[in-house]
C-alpha cells in the first residue's frame, strides 16, 4: 500500500500515505570513538544535542511500531557498542518479532560481546572497513587499528561457525576512496578468505564535493561525482523530485527526535517527537506532508537533498 500511495502521489504531485512505516533507524548514541572527517561523530561537529538512547524510549518505539516494522537497523550516526545497553535493545527488538540490523567500525568485537551479540538475535551486522592495510585504512578511519577490526571480524565469523548459527549475517562495506581504490583487488581476496558473507563498496559521500577532494576515486564509476568543468564536480545522478524513503520509513535520533532520512544528521527537519507523540500521529502529521509535499513539486530546495544519490 506504501509503494501504491508513493506512486500515485507522484503523478498527483500531492502527498498520500496509505500505512505506516515498514523500517526504522533508531540512533543508538551520537559517540565515536573515530574521528572520520566526513562525518558528524568523528568531527565532533553536531549543532543538536549529543547523547545516549534509553531502553524506555527505545522500548516504547518498539512497541508502538512492531505490528508494520519489517527492518529496524540499530544506527544513525556514532558507535553503537559505546552505548551500553546496545545489545539489550537489540534482544528486545528481537524477542518483538523485528528484524534487527546495525553498522558498527568493529573496535569491539572481542569474544566476550561476540558471544553476547549471537544470542541478542541480532540478524545483520554491518562493518565499515576501508582499508585492508593499517597505513591505508588510517587515513579515513583516523584512530582506528585495523588489525584490531580484522581480528574482531574473524572471531564473529568462527564463532558463529562454531555455534552452528547463521545470524548474524556479515556485510563488509568499503567506503571507495581515491586513497584506498587501488587495494579493492586485494580486498576481494581477503573476504572471500575470511567468508564474510557481503562485500559492499560503496561510494563516500564528500560534503564540499563541489571543490573536489582526495576522496574522490579516479574511477569514477565509484564515485557520486563527476567533472562539472572548470575544477568543479557535481553529482554525478540528477536530483528529481521523487524520493521512495519518504514513503517507506523514517529516522529517530537518540533523544527521540523523528527526522526524514540519514542525511538529516543535525535534524534540522523534525516531522515530530517520541517523547510526547505516537508514530501514527507523526507519520501523517502536517510537517512530514509539508515535506513531502515540497519533495514532490522541488526538491532541489531541500538542503539536505543536495547531496543525495537517492
Amino acid at each position: 500500500m506504501l509503494g501504491l500511495s508513493f506512486q500515485l502521489s507522484r503523478i498527483l504531485k500531492k502527498p498520500i500515505i496509505w500505512g505506516q512505516p515498514t523500517t526504522l533507524s533508531i540512533e543508538p548514541t551520537t559517540s565515536c570513538n573515530l574521528r572520520c572527517p566526513e562525518c558528524p561523530s568523528g568531527l565532533r561537529s553536531f549543532s543538536r544535542p549529543t547523547g545516549m538512547l534509553e531502553n524506555g524510549l527505545f522500548e516504547k518505539v518498539i512497541l508502538q511500531s512492531k505490528k508494520h516494522l519489517t527492518w529496524l537497523h540499530l544506527y544513525f550516526q556514532g558507535e553503537p557498542f559505546l552505548n551500553p545497553r546496545f545489545l539489550e535493545m537489540v534482544s528486545f527488538a528481537n524477542k518483538e518479532g523485528v528484524f534487527t540490523s546495525t553498522s558498527t567500525n568493529a573496535h569491539y568485537l572481542d569474544k566476550e560481546r561476540v558471544n553476547q551479540i549471537l544470542a541478542s538475535g541480532l540478524k545483520q551486522l554491518i562493518v565499515s572497513m576501508d582499508g585492508i592495510t593499517q597505513e591505508v585504512y588510517q587515513q579515513y578511519r583516523i584512530g582506528g587499528n585495523l588489525e584490531k577490526v580484522q581480528e574482531g571480524l574473524g572471531n564473529l565469523i568462527s564463532e558463529r561457525k562454531r555455534q552452528g548459527k547463521l545470524f548474524p549475517r556479515i556485510v563488509l562495506q568499503f567506503l571507495v576512496t581515491g586513497q584506498n581504490e587501488h587495494q579493492i583487488p586485494e580486498l576481494k581476496k581477503w573476504v572471500k578468505a575470511l567468508e564474510v558473507d557481503e562485500l559492499q563498496l560503496k561510494s563516500t559521500q564528500i560534503y564540499d564535493f563541489e571543490n573536489g577532494s582526495e576522496l574522490i576515486p579516479s574511477d569514477l564509476g565509484y564515485s557520486r561525482y563527476i567533472p562539472a568543468g572548470n575544477g568543479r564536480w557535481k553529482l554525478k545522478k540528477k536530483v528529481e523530485n521523487k524520493c521512495w524513503r519518504m514513503w517507506l520509513g523514517a529516522v529517530v535520533t537518540w533523544d527521540g527526535k523523528v527526522v526524514p532520512c540519514c542525511f538529516d544528521k543535525d535534524a534540522t527537519h523534525v516531522m515530530g517527537d517520541f517523547q510526547s507523540q505516537a508514530i501514527k500521529q507523526i507519520w501523517k502529521s502536517a510537517n512530514y506532508q509539508s515535506f513531502r509535499k515540497q519533495l514532490l513539486n522541488d526538491r532541489t530546495q531541500i538542503e539536505i537533498c543536495k547531496n543525495c544519490t537517492e
